[in-house]
């Protein structure tokens, strides 16, 4: 990515977390046009975290932030691309959650509602 050093950035993230008996992932999306080399992807890392090799499957991982969009996309008119995803490398989600968080995020930010379980933050790179 291209940026001006002299400028500040701001970046609107949509996240989900999502625990349960099985797993647990924040799912954190920034929509936007896809940078032309690809959706970039961001490792999140906690100052206390010695943990920095995921422990998921990456590919599957996007394919189920990009499945769940698309989906939601889908079902309530939208036309969302996703241009960065965060992910955290201490996550174990199960089976489902990456999607659903993908699609309830992407429903939120299309119906433009606010919803408790689904978090708008402001990032601003230095």
């Amino acid at each position: 990515m291209k940026t001006d050093s002299n400028k500040v950035y701001e970046a609107l993230y949509y996240r989900r977390q999502l625990v349960s008996e099985g797993g647990q992932v924040l799912v954190s999306i920034l929509f936007g046009k896809p940078p032309e080399d690809g959706v970039r992807v961001v490792k999140r890392l906690l100052h206390f975290q010695d943990v920095t090799i995921l422990q998921y499957n990456l590919d599957r991982y996007l394919k189920d932030v990009f499945d769940g969009v698309t989906a939601a996309n889908a079902m309530y008119d939208g036309n969302l691309q996703v241009e960065e995803i965060e992910v955290i490398p201490s996550d174990v989600p199960a089976e489902g959650q990456i999607y659903q968080a993908a699609f309830e995020i992407s429903k939120q930010a299309i119906l433009g509602e606010a919803a408790e379980q689904t978090s708008v933050c402001k990032s601003s790179p230095i």
